[in-house]
Protein backbone atom coordinates (compact mmCIF):
# COMPACT_ATOMS: atom_id res chain seq x y z
CA UNK A 1 0.00 0.00 0.00
CA UNK A 2 1.36 3.62 -1.02
CA UNK A 3 2.44 5.23 2.12
CA UNK A 4 3.94 2.20 4.30
CA UNK A 5 6.83 0.93 5.03
CA UNK A 6 7.20 -3.04 3.68
CA UNK A 7 7.80 -5.73 6.14
CA UNK A 8 9.77 -8.91 5.51
CA UNK A 9 7.81 -11.63 6.43
CA UNK A 10 8.35 -14.09 8.76
CA UNK A 11 9.70 -17.08 9.17
CA UNK A 12 6.31 -18.49 10.72
CA UNK A 13 4.48 -16.45 7.94
CA UNK A 14 6.39 -18.79 5.54
CA UNK A 15 5.77 -21.54 6.96
CA UNK A 16 1.82 -21.01 7.09
CA UNK A 17 2.28 -19.74 3.13
CA UNK A 18 3.92 -23.25 2.65
CA UNK A 19 1.57 -25.18 4.38
CA UNK A 20 -1.44 -23.28 2.85
CA UNK A 21 0.28 -24.02 -1.00
CA UNK A 22 0.60 -27.84 0.21
CA UNK A 23 -2.89 -28.15 1.03
CA UNK A 24 -4.14 -26.05 -2.15
CA UNK A 25 -1.90 -29.07 -3.84
CA UNK A 26 -3.38 -31.86 -2.47
CA UNK A 27 -6.83 -30.63 -2.56
CA UNK A 28 -6.75 -29.32 -6.24
CA UNK A 29 -5.14 -33.22 -6.87
CA UNK A 30 -8.17 -34.72 -5.24
CA UNK A 31 -10.66 -32.42 -7.51
CA UNK A 32 -9.27 -33.41 -10.57
CA UNK A 33 -9.37 -36.69 -10.06
CA UNK A 34 -13.20 -36.86 -8.99
CA UNK A 35 -13.48 -34.83 -12.30
CA UNK A 36 -11.90 -37.34 -14.50
CA UNK A 37 -13.90 -40.23 -12.51
CA UNK A 38 -16.75 -37.88 -12.73
CA UNK A 39 -17.09 -38.90 -9.33
CA UNK A 40 -20.22 -37.10 -8.39
CA UNK A 41 -21.12 -37.86 -4.49
CA UNK A 42 -21.46 -35.45 -2.00
CA UNK A 43 -18.27 -36.52 -0.18
CA UNK A 44 -16.15 -35.29 -3.60
CA UNK A 45 -19.06 -32.16 -3.55
CA UNK A 46 -17.05 -31.60 0.44
CA UNK A 47 -13.45 -32.07 -1.10
CA UNK A 48 -14.01 -29.29 -3.65
CA UNK A 49 -15.55 -27.27 -1.48
CA UNK A 50 -12.35 -26.89 0.70
CA UNK A 51 -10.49 -26.26 -2.63
CA UNK A 52 -12.90 -23.26 -4.00
CA UNK A 53 -13.17 -21.55 -0.30
CA UNK A 54 -9.22 -21.69 -0.11
CA UNK A 55 -8.70 -20.03 -3.57
CA UNK A 56 -11.74 -19.99 -5.76
CA UNK A 57 -10.18 -18.90 -9.01
CA UNK A 58 -10.31 -22.64 -10.19
CA UNK A 59 -12.53 -22.74 -12.57
CA UNK A 60 -12.61 -26.39 -12.91
CA UNK A 61 -13.61 -26.79 -9.57
CA UNK A 62 -16.84 -24.67 -10.46
CA UNK A 63 -17.59 -26.46 -13.33
CA UNK A 64 -17.32 -29.82 -11.47
CA UNK A 65 -19.71 -28.67 -8.92
CA UNK A 66 -22.38 -28.10 -11.60
CA UNK A 67 -21.75 -31.09 -13.26
CA UNK A 68 -21.86 -32.65 -9.83
CA UNK A 69 -24.70 -31.16 -8.17
CA UNK A 70 -26.97 -31.40 -11.70
CA UNK A 71 -26.25 -34.98 -10.74
CA UNK A 72 -27.41 -34.96 -7.20
CA UNK A 73 -30.53 -33.38 -8.25
CA UNK A 74 -31.85 -35.71 -11.20
CA UNK A 75 -31.49 -38.52 -8.88
CA UNK A 76 -33.73 -36.90 -6.07
CA UNK A 77 -36.64 -36.96 -6.69
CA UNK A 78 -37.71 -35.35 -2.86
CA UNK A 79 -38.55 -31.22 -3.88
CA UNK A 80 -37.31 -30.48 0.08
CA UNK A 81 -34.25 -32.46 -0.69
CA UNK A 82 -33.47 -30.82 -3.79
CA UNK A 83 -33.49 -27.53 -1.97
CA UNK A 84 -31.62 -28.34 0.48
CA UNK A 85 -28.72 -29.56 -2.22
CA UNK A 86 -29.01 -25.99 -3.48
CA UNK A 87 -28.99 -24.37 -0.60
CA UNK A 88 -25.96 -26.05 0.63
CA UNK A 89 -24.38 -25.12 -2.98
CA UNK A 90 -25.14 -21.76 -2.24
CA UNK A 91 -23.43 -21.71 1.20
CA UNK A 92 -20.43 -22.93 -0.76
CA UNK A 93 -20.46 -20.22 -2.80
CA UNK A 94 -21.08 -17.60 -0.03
CA UNK A 95 -18.53 -18.27 2.07
CA UNK A 96 -15.55 -18.19 -0.97
CA UNK A 97 -17.67 -14.79 -1.81
CA UNK A 98 -17.08 -13.95 2.00
CA UNK A 99 -13.09 -14.69 1.92
CA UNK A 100 -12.83 -13.26 -1.72
CA UNK A 101 -15.35 -11.24 -2.80
CA UNK A 102 -14.35 -9.85 -6.09
CA UNK A 103 -13.55 -13.91 -7.59
CA UNK A 104 -15.32 -14.17 -10.84
CA UNK A 105 -15.72 -17.20 -11.04
CA UNK A 106 -17.63 -17.32 -7.92
CA UNK A 107 -19.92 -14.87 -8.55
CA UNK A 108 -20.79 -16.65 -11.94
CA UNK A 109 -21.14 -19.64 -9.88
CA UNK A 110 -23.54 -18.48 -7.87
CA UNK A 111 -25.34 -17.14 -10.42
CA UNK A 112 -25.57 -20.46 -12.42
CA UNK A 113 -27.25 -21.99 -9.28
CA UNK A 114 -29.98 -19.17 -8.74
CA UNK A 115 -31.09 -20.02 -12.12
CA UNK A 116 -32.02 -23.54 -11.34
CA UNK A 117 -35.06 -21.46 -9.38
CA UNK A 118 -34.76 -23.36 -6.17
CA UNK A 119 -33.92 -20.95 -4.48
CA UNK A 120 -35.24 -17.25 -2.22
CA UNK A 121 -34.47 -14.25 -4.14
CA UNK A 122 -35.18 -12.39 -1.13
CA UNK A 123 -32.13 -14.34 0.47
CA UNK A 124 -30.36 -12.84 -2.26
CA UNK A 125 -30.73 -9.23 -1.55
CA UNK A 126 -29.80 -9.66 2.57
CA UNK A 127 -26.83 -11.23 1.34
CA UNK A 128 -25.52 -8.93 -1.10
CA UNK A 129 -26.60 -5.86 1.70
CA UNK A 130 -24.26 -7.61 3.67
CA UNK A 131 -21.68 -7.83 1.01
CA UNK A 132 -21.61 -4.14 0.05
CA UNK A 133 -20.73 -2.93 3.63
CA UNK A 134 -17.53 -4.92 2.59
CA UNK A 135 -17.10 -3.45 -0.62
CA UNK A 136 -19.92 -1.05 -2.30
CA UNK A 137 -17.87 -0.84 -4.70
CA UNK A 138 -17.86 -4.36 -6.24
CA UNK A 139 -18.91 -4.42 -9.70
CA UNK A 140 -19.83 -7.99 -9.51
CA UNK A 141 -22.23 -7.19 -6.66
CA UNK A 142 -23.73 -4.78 -8.74
CA UNK A 143 -23.81 -6.55 -12.06
CA UNK A 144 -25.29 -9.70 -9.74
CA UNK A 145 -27.78 -7.25 -8.67
CA UNK A 146 -28.92 -6.55 -11.33
CA UNK A 147 -29.46 -9.91 -12.32
CA UNK A 148 -31.56 -10.66 -8.99
CA UNK A 149 -34.07 -7.56 -9.19
CA UNK A 150 -34.31 -8.62 -12.96
CA UNK A 151 -35.73 -11.84 -11.68
CA UNK A 152 -37.79 -9.67 -9.37
CA UNK A 153 -38.93 -7.78 -11.44
CA UNK A 154 -38.53 -4.68 -9.29
CA UNK A 155 -39.34 -1.11 -10.32
CA UNK A 156 -36.82 0.90 -11.79
CA UNK A 157 -37.71 3.83 -9.92
CA UNK A 158 -37.47 1.66 -6.82
CA UNK A 159 -33.93 0.38 -7.98
CA UNK A 160 -32.71 3.91 -8.59
CA UNK A 161 -33.71 4.89 -4.58
CA UNK A 162 -31.75 2.02 -3.64
CA UNK A 163 -28.36 3.21 -5.78
CA UNK A 164 -29.12 6.48 -4.07
CA UNK A 165 -28.90 4.93 -0.10
CA UNK A 166 -25.45 3.74 -0.92
CA UNK A 167 -24.49 6.96 -2.69
CA UNK A 168 -25.70 8.91 0.28
CA UNK A 169 -22.88 7.49 2.12
CA UNK A 170 -20.50 7.32 -0.09
CA UNK A 171 -20.92 9.89 -3.49
CA UNK A 172 -17.80 8.62 -4.57
CA UNK A 173 -19.15 5.31 -5.36
CA UNK A 174 -18.42 4.71 -8.67
CA UNK A 175 -19.31 1.17 -9.53
CA UNK A 176 -23.36 2.70 -7.92
CA UNK A 177 -23.38 5.51 -10.08
CA UNK A 178 -22.65 3.00 -13.33
CA UNK A 179 -25.46 0.89 -11.66
CA UNK A 180 -27.62 4.03 -11.88
CA UNK A 181 -26.82 5.04 -15.29
CA UNK A 182 -27.53 1.77 -16.61
CA UNK A 183 -30.77 1.59 -15.11
CA UNK A 184 -31.25 5.11 -16.08
CA UNK A 185 -30.85 4.11 -19.72
CA UNK A 186 -33.72 1.15 -19.09
CA UNK A 187 -35.57 3.68 -18.25
CA UNK A 188 -35.42 5.81 -20.96
CA UNK A 189 -35.84 3.03 -23.28
CA UNK A 190 -39.02 2.56 -22.39
CA UNK A 191 -37.88 -1.17 -20.53
CA UNK A 192 -38.54 -3.45 -17.21
CA UNK A 193 -34.73 -4.37 -15.20
CA UNK A 194 -36.31 -8.34 -16.00
CA UNK A 195 -36.51 -7.60 -19.49
CA UNK A 196 -33.00 -5.89 -19.98
CA UNK A 197 -30.76 -7.49 -17.27
CA UNK A 198 -32.82 -11.03 -16.16
CA UNK A 199 -32.13 -12.82 -19.43
CA UNK A 200 -28.93 -11.33 -20.53
CA UNK A 201 -25.89 -13.54 -21.07
CA UNK A 202 -24.08 -13.47 -18.08
CA UNK A 203 -19.70 -12.08 -18.61
CA UNK A 204 -18.69 -12.50 -15.44
CA UNK A 205 -15.96 -15.40 -15.50
CA UNK A 206 -16.34 -15.39 -19.21
CA UNK A 207 -12.78 -14.44 -19.67
CA UNK A 208 -11.84 -17.16 -17.26
CA UNK A 209 -9.32 -20.29 -18.38
CA UNK A 210 -9.50 -23.49 -17.35
CA UNK A 211 -5.84 -24.35 -15.34
CA UNK A 212 -6.70 -27.95 -16.49
CA UNK A 213 -7.25 -28.02 -20.42
CA UNK A 214 -8.88 -31.00 -22.09
CA UNK A 215 -10.71 -32.09 -18.48
CA UNK A 216 -13.13 -29.73 -17.96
Amino acid sequence: MHGRPRTRATAAADKESEAKAERFELLLSAVLRNHQQRCYTKEALEENARLVELNPEVYTAWNFRKLALKSLLDAEPDEDSRKDLVKQELKVTENALRAHIKSYSAWHHRKWVIALGLSSLDDELDLLAQLFKVDARNFNAWSYRRYIVGLMGVPVQQELDYTMTLLNKNFSNYSAWHNRRLIRVIRVAGSTIAGSWATRPNKIGSGQRSICAGTC
